[in-house]
């Protein structure tokens, strides 16, 4: 009986652990801190507005805001959010979503298939002016409406048969188009609040949202919250009970991380010498590969760049280990190509050799571009937007290998970030530097949306191969995965080839995480990523201290 007594006196003492649950009633894991510690905090430059869909660059804290129709795990596997399924047509141009019955929004209202019609069609209005509009072109008369060859709205294949159904039409058969109806800035907003404060309706005493999370205060200059949303009834509903976003104006350096003012902070290269330093801190370090390419790209419509040479003796140039291991204290794998290894359809190395670092061939592609030694070649300004310290040292390395080998003079602009933006799009830059990370796992994103040549304005540069444009167009309506592959692989290699970019590395991002921060499980890729876009955030809880 006495050890009833006492086993019966433990189990009193153990249960609290496991049936602790937050204020929307999700059950804590065992070693969670109490629901009033679930306050997760960290750094972001002060979003401009949290309407995403439409400031997609500006609004990058409203991602964890908006549940899309469907959102990806931490494995970069599709699952559902606001729809619970969906099928595709036989002949793979339509697309069907069903709705949660039970979605509602931060209101109370229930979230319908006419928010999401609304929605994309309002992306797409040129009226707004929306930097990634072009993402959706797949989408039957997305293009047209956007770039104002139509005005009518009911022209896009967008449309609500009822309540609870969506349907999307492509213009041809289109195997990635959950992967785009997934992506951060295809969260629905709501109609009735637009309507009524225009872009102000994102300000937190206007804000409305579907997912978990809801903007509940916005200090500028200071900090905004994000709430748990208690009308949430989807399938990501989040543990922490708030999400703090501590505004700053740039880099702040390791101190409001050490004074625990933070709990979650990205590294810059210029942070290391002191972290890699002090034990306690290198052994927070966590670093992974997520798919990001950072490249050089051209005005490749006017001289000197219109030159194949020309670019080919910069592709050259540059030594992309000594970039890699010195510049960037081996937080960077030098890369070749656009695609990373291991990323779908990637060539997997196989194309390295086409622009390796050769300082004779390069030499010589200039001389036979006719600038010997960079006599004649104009001084050239060389723009770069997000003046972090990587981004300078980058810039800084690569001025350097071109004037030393071949005698190019290049002046660098840093810009603020819009500026750089707007001028790209217009095709003002001659030579940029420029980089882009995965929204989903397929080709067609860093192939497709970075390189399909597309008109002034819509475009990110001016580099345009007839070739390399029908074979993404051929391969992203193509259903045989193998055949689709195999075109983005000849794909890639004409773009190598061609120089459309200079490929530089793919970048290592290294974050400090504090030992309490829990929840970040290792993916099939073999590591514990922390990002926004998917549900990995929703998985994250505070433990224990």
């Amino acid at each position: 009986m006495r050890y009833c007594v006492v086993l019966s006196l433990l189990m009193g003492l153990i249960t609290p652990a496991y049936t602790q649950t937050n204020s929307i009633g999700k059950q804590l894991p065992v070693d969670a801190a109490p629901p009033e510690q679930q306050i997760f905090r960290y750094t972001l430059v002060e979003p401009l507005s949290y309407d995403i869909s439409i400031a997609i660059y500006e609004a990058q804290g409203a991602v964890p805001l908006f549940d899309r129709l469907a959102m990806l795990n931490r494995d970069l596997e599709l699952v559902p959010a606001a729809a619970t399924s969906w099928e595709r047509s036989e002949d793979g141009l339509r697309w069907t979503f069903h709705l949660r019955p039970d979605g509602r929004w931060s209101d109370g209202r229930p979230v319908t298939a006419h928010d999401f019609e609304y929605t994309f069609k309002r992306l797409l209005d040129p009226d707004e002016a929306s930097p990634y509009a072009f993402f959706y072109y797949e989408i039957k008369g997305a293009r047209t409406f956007n770039q104002g060859k139509t005005t009518d709205s009911k022209t896009v294949g967008v449309r609500a048969l009822d309540n609870l159904t969506l349907e999307v039409e492509t213009e041809k058969p289109c195997p990635y188009l959950p992967f785009i109806v997934a992506f951060s800035g295809s969260g629905p907003v709501p109609r009735w609040q637009v309507e009524k404060y225009g872009r102000k309706w994102s300000e937190a005493e206007h804000f409305v949202s579907n997912s978990s999370y809801t903007l509940t205060d916005w200090q500028s200059g200071r900090h905004a919250t994000l709430s748990l949303n208690p009308f949430y009834t989807g399938p990501h509903k989040g543990f922490l009970e708030q999400i703090v976003q501590v505004f700053t104006t740039g880099h702040v350096g390791t101190a409001p991380y050490e004074n625990d003012e933070i709990d979650y902070l990205r590294v810059e290269v210029s942070d290391l010498p002191f972290i890699e330093s002090q034990s306690e801190l290198n052994s927070q370090l966590v670093r992974y590969a997520f798919p990001e390419t950072s490249y050089l790209f051209f005005k490749t419509d006017q001289p000197p760049f219109d030159n194949l040479k020309v670019r080919q003796a910069i592709s050259h140039a540059i030594d992309r280990d000594a970039l890699c291991r010195v510049v960037l204290r081996n937080t960077a794998i030098p890369a070749f190509s656009m695609l990373p290894t291991n990323f779908p359809g990637s060539a997997d190395g196989g194309l390295n050799d086409i622009q390796a670092y050769n300082p004779d061939l390069a030499r010589t592609l200039l001389a036979e571009a006719g600038y010997p030694k960079g006599k004649g070649f104009p001084r050239t300004e060389f723009w770069v937007g997000k003046a972090t310290p990587q981004l300078n040292y980058v810039a800084q390395a690569v001025q350097a290998m071109l004037k030393n080998t071949l005698g190019i003079d290049l002046k660098i602009r840093s810009t603020e970030d819009k500026v750089y933006r707007d001028n790209m799009y217009q095709w003002n830059i001659p030579i940029g530097l420029g980089a882009f990370n995965a929204d989903y796992p397929d080709p067609n994103n860093l192939l497709g949306m970075v390189w399909r040549s597309q008109q002034r304005g819509f475009g990110r540069q001016a580099w345009n191969h007839s070739a390399f444009n029908r074979l993404i167009d051929t391969a992203a309506f193509e259903l045989d995965h193998d055949k689709r592959m195999q075109m983005y692989q000849h794909a890639e290699r004409l773009l190598v080839e061609d120089v459309g970019g200079v490929f530089l590395y793919h970048n290592l991002t290294l974050e400090l995480r504090k030992p309490w921060v829990k929840g970040l499980k290792e993916n099939k890729y073999g590591y514990p990523f922390f990002t926004w876009i998917g549900t990995v955030h929703t998985e994250m809880y505070i433990g224990r201290r």
